[in-house]
């Protein structure tokens, strides 16, 4: 065998030993939670009888003689599982860390390295004869194990408290998973990620071309090349998404080492493994997520006799929690803890001079949580190998925001805390509403945007306040702060309100507030590509990236906190502002879709009921049972028409480009065809019938209601 093939036969090794050794870590962990014994050591024998062979193969002794030493405890211990105890199981997990240490000492320098583990090769041994010198029996359903002598293993051992009543399904399976799946190198993936996105820049560049030349031919060409760009696109991204559980599986032996550690017993539970994130979001992720379950059980979790006192179970619980939501993916971290003192976070800013007491006296209670962002801050009065060096939220927030994601604290005290994180699925490639500002375009991410106003002139009054020199917007009985994007990027002169018709605003959120941007205009969706900054334009803080658009030009990407952080705003000043003007009853009013119908006319349609708006060519739709259908995402979804939907013939346009909307909720075998899209308004909240806007005649419909009546009664489905 060549020596390059020698190191990837080696390469392998590690990387399927690696894998191996977390397996089997959860395993053991898992023995707390209820997880059956003789089944997790068989599985925990074989990870270590593997690893030995190997070792002979490429001459690795010192860790033939730690895996042999392992190897013969564990024979023990599988003939009579009833031997196994909490120490017991520390003992194998520290066995794994040896290992663990020796493939790192390979990894490095290719060879077995100086290291012998020799005390705890001892260790393993002492546990063995002890064990040996136990009484074996076989037992009986009905016999309780006989007792064995007390083996000294290790001083200060602290019981993790086991977790009981756990369903027999949470428990892991022990299917080798190596078998179904290949590992392709991670900068592979990242060329194919970076080609994918050149190739949805030139896709965008080809549509604007095909917009502006009339050609069939051309035209069926480029919606094909759509297509398929879009199916590559998700298919490349899904093979960089991994799924929360990879993170999960380290979380349980953390918890039992600090518990114990810390004299505490905890139970964690995690929900959501199969949530899938991005690659590189995940690792960016990985510290921030340790971080804040190491903050749970160390300063939230409460030791067993203060529990007590305060009429708590003593085994205090954390859950994590993973969900996708829309283009996101939220992630909780929920304890039942001591919770967070407001007054007692404010009083040790002060203290630590991070805060002065003019600034603390006007805070509110969440403001005053929020305080332990700040750089510096820590609780702890001394230093220790888990805390107190001030060196931590402050970079959790920062990590969590390099990736467009958002962090948000809400706390009882006596209670427990809830931390929720909103990260996005990818960086790659984004949805991005398209603004134009001062006659420049801007890329805003999606995942932040709330909703979209457009005020008239007659409205502005009532919907817009001056309160302390800045403008505010009337929202749902509060007053959000609106920040003008042209004066804050210096493009144009702060907007005069007097002299405008039109205001549109795009509502965005940070952190669980919400505030206003005004823009220009704002100009459609696009799926953009994101390009890192130089850091000088970085700089700049306002900027998360830049783009390049169909045309060629480049469109800078905002940031939605560097935005926040350059105008100054404080969320909480709403607060503080004068909330009496608030009372004041608003009508209601929703953002509406005002579209085209064909001979069903102009129709407004809430926004929040489209999930997306495509395009394809009339030559793409097919027939199927005498209705109209087109493949859409792997799918046979049918087209109707709203003159259909309101009870009238079709209308589908026979040439031509074809429009439709996707409906955001549960009717997911149709979409509505429509023409053209005319404009974004706001009108009063919708209901079937009409209304009049810019001086026409508008039916207002919900798709919600029309399409699931349709569902009800008469059938149209395929």
């Amino acid at each position: 065998m060549s020596r390059d093939e020698l190191a990837e036969e080696l390469r392998e090794f590690l990387l399927e030993s690696s894998e191996n050794l977390d397996r089997t870590e959860q395993d053991l962990v898992a023995l707390s939670y209820g997880a059956e014994r003789h089944e997790v050591l068989a599985a925990t024998f074989r990870t270590l009888h593997s690893i030995k062979g190997a070792c002979g193969f490429f001459e690795l002794e010192h860790l033939t003689r730690l895996s042999h030493e392992g190897e013969s405890l564990l024979a023990i211990l599988r003939e009579s599982p009833e031997l196994l105890d909490d120490a017991v199981t520390q003992v194998l997990l520290d066995l794994l860390d040896g290992v663990r240490r020796y493939l790192a000492v390979i990894e490095a320098t290719g060879g077995d390295g100086d290291e012998t583990e020799a005390e705890l090769c001892d260790r393993l041994r002492i546990v063995r004869e002890g064990l040996q010198a136990a009484p074996v029996q076989g037992l009986s359903p009905n016999k309780a194990p006989a007792p064995r002598p007390e083996v000294q293993i290790a001083p200060n051992i602290v019981v993790f408290s086991p977790v009981e009543n756990l369903a027999p399904d949470a428990v892991p399976s022990h299917i080798n998973l190596l078998d179904q799946a290949i590992r392709v190198d991670v900068t592979l993936l990242d060329r194919l990620v970076n080609l994918v996105g050149e190739l949805v820049l030139v896709r965008n560049r080809t549509l604007q071309i095909d917009s502006v030349l009339a050609d069939a031919d051309l035209n069926a060409a480029v919606q094909r090349l759509n297509l398929i760009t879009s199916e590559l696109q998700e298919q490349v991204m899904q093979t960089r998404m991994q799924p929360m559980e990879s993170l999960f599986v380290k979380m349980p032996r953390l918890v039992r080492d600090l518990a114990r550690s810390l004299d505490k017993q905890v139970r964690l539970a995690t929900s959501g493994g199969d949530t899938e994130l991005d690659r590189g979001i995940l690792e960016a992720i990985r510290d921030p997520l340790v971080h804040l379950l190491r903050n749970s059980v160390d300063h939230g979790i409460e030791r067993v006799e203060e529990r007590l006192r305060v009429g708590k179970d003593p085994t205090g619980h954390i859950e994590i929690a993973a969900r996708h939501e829309g283009g996101s993916v939220i992630i909780s971290i929920v304890d039942d803890g001591a919770g967070i003192d407001p007054v007692a976070i404010g009083e040790r800013a002060l203290r630590l001079g991070l805060v002065s007491a003019d600034a603390l006296g006007t805070m509110t209670e969440r403001e005053k949580i929020e305080l332990i962002f700040l750089p510096g801050f820590s609780t702890s009065e001394e230093v220790t190998n888990i805390s107190g060096r001030g060196v931590g939220m402050d970079v959790v927030r920062t990590n969590i925001e390099q990736v467009s994601g958002s962090i948000e604290v809400s706390s009882e005290y006596s209670k427990g805390t809830a931390i929720v994180l909103r990260i996005p699925l990818t960086l790659a490639i984004i949805p991005s509403l398209m603004l134009l500002v001062a006659s420049q375009r801007f890329a805003l991410p999606q995942l932040p945007v709330v909703e979209l106003l457009r005020l008239e002139r007659e409205s502005m009054a009532d919907e817009l306040a001056s309160v302390g020199g800045s403008l505010f917007l009337r929202r749902h009985h509060q007053l959000l702060p609106v920040v003008d994007l042209g004066a804050l990027l210096e493009l144009t002169e702060p907007v005069s309100l007097r002299e405008l018709s039109i205001v549109t605003i795009v509502v965005v959120q940070l952190g669980g507030r919400e505030f206003g941007l005004i823009v220009d205009r704002v100009v459609d969706t696009q799926e953009i590509v994101v390009k890192p900054l130089d850091s000088f334009i970085g700089a700049v803080g306002v900027y998360a990236g830049a783009t390049i658009l169909g045309d060629g030009t480049v469109a800078m990407i905002l940031d939605v906190g560097g935005i926040a952080s350059r105008a100054k705003l404080s969320l909480d000043e709403v607060a503080a502002a004068d909330q009496a003007s608030v009372q004041q009853v608003v009508t209601e009013e929703e953002i509406v879709l005002l579209v085209d119908a064909g001979s069903a006319g102009l129709v407004a349609v809430p926004v929040y009921e489209i999930e997306r708006i495509e395009e394809i060519a009339a030559g793409e739709v097919q027939q199927l049972l005498a209705r109209p259908v087109i493949q859409y995402r792997e799918a046979v979804v049918e087209l109707v028409t709203v003159s259909e939907l309101l009870g009238d013939a079709s209308d589908l346009p026979q040439t031509g480009q074809l429009r439709f909307l996707v409906p955001s909720f549960g009717v997911a075998d149709r979409v509505v065809a429509i023409r053209e899209i005319v404009d974004i308004t706001t009108i009063p909240a919708v209901t079937s019938g009409s209304t009049i806007i810019g001086g026409k005649i508008v039916n207002t419909l919900s798709l919600a209601e029309l399409l699931m009546a349709k569902v009800g009664g008469e059938d149209v489905g395929v």
